[in-house]
């Protein structure tokens, strides 16, 4: 899945982005953002939702450059065991019920119900800032039209909110017969948010160059729920040590090793059909650090620090562990 991109050849507002993404990690966004990105102040504030969903819009000095940042749900201990390993797989974010996706045009396009659940919070979250706006209102208000340019990114399960709220953005402005050729899509380890009808749908929605999703080979997130990432990369992953095959987990009472309930809970997705989108889908490696627990492993690997690093950029914040699913 998905090609290796030379970082020379990335697009500019990549670099962009995953500073913008650590923001919406920050202790205080709004105060914090012109020191962490200098140039961008944010205009439009998320209060955050009682699932801890929270986005923002910012613009840079010129005004015509706006970016809808979405952060991904921060939970400390993450990767400690298996319980929360499966916790948020089977359970967070309802990847194991589907619900139709309207705002596509193939045949039976699906996302998963927590994905749908997390739309719905972004769809009513209410701006601290006081425009009184929801995002969608305050983009079409603001960012159509006149030369405005728009990205819209997150890290994790912010990603996978950034492929869901694009998908209905673009369509909202197909039908107001408004253009959708100023946005750009980038997202860093986003897991998979639908099916194959969905990840097409999107594709389809925006200009090639516009649409860049980033994952480091050693990030277990963004291979679930996917049947192929899930049994044939993330039960292989970090061998010799640490390796799956030699953590003992105890799965719906059942003794295994970690590498067998990841192959076990991969064929329960197989019929799913979860699919990453294609479009500029970017690949790159890391070093495996000197950590023995396989699960710590994951959480050090799913940093944001990961893919600013690749992209040759230096974060001004320290960043938490980040879950998503």
């Amino acid at each position: 899945m998905g090609t290796t991109t030379s970082n020379s050849n990335q697009p500019a507002n990549a670099k962009i982005a995953v500073q913008l993404c650590s923001v919406a990690t920050a202790p205080h966004p709004v105060s914090d953002i012109g020191k962490l990105v200098p140039g961008w102040k944010i205009v439009w504030n998320g209060i955050p939702t009682l699932d801890a969903n929270y986005a923002f819009i910012a613009v840079d000095t010129t005004g015509n450059n706006y970016a809808l940042i979405i952060r991904g749900s921060v939970t400390p201990g993450v990767f400690s065991d298996w319980d929360v390993f499966a916790n948020w797989v089977l359970e967070d974010m309802g990847v194991v019920t589907m619900a139709n996706w309207p705002y596509a045009s193939t045949p039976k396009p699906l996302i998963s119900t927590g994905a749908y659940l997390a739309f719905g919070n972004m769809m009513y979250m209410q701006d601290s800032l006081g425009s009184g706006l929801h995002i969608h209102e305050y983009l079409l208000k603001n960012t159509v039209g006149n030369g405005k340019q728009l990205i819209i990114a997150g890290h994790s399960l912010g990603g996978n909110m950034a492929n869901v709220y694009t998908s209905f953005y673009v369509h909202t402005l197909q039908q107001l017969q408004k253009p959708a050729d100023n946005i750009s899509l980038i997202t860093f380890a986003a897991p998979a948010a639908g099916n194959s009808d969905f990840a097409n749908d999107l594709d389809g929605k925006l200009p090639l160059a516009n649409a860049w999703h980033y994952q480091s080979l050693n990030d277990v997130v963004p291979n679930f729920p996917v049947f192929y990432g899930m049994y044939n990369i993330v039960a292989n992953l970090y061998d010799p040590s640490p390796e799956a095959s030699a953590v003992p987990v105890n799965f719906e009472g059942l003794s295994m090793t970690l590498k067998e309930a990841i192959q076990l809970l991969a064929g329960v997705f197989y019929l799913y059909d979860y699919q990453q989108p294609q479009n500029n889908y970017t690949t790159f490696n890391t070093e495996v650090y000197p950590v023995d627990d396989w699960f710590k492993q994951g959480g050090i690997q799913h940093q944001l620090f990961n893919y600013a690093n690749y992209l040759g950029v230096k974060l001004l914040t320290q960043q938490p562990v980040i879950q998503a699913v």
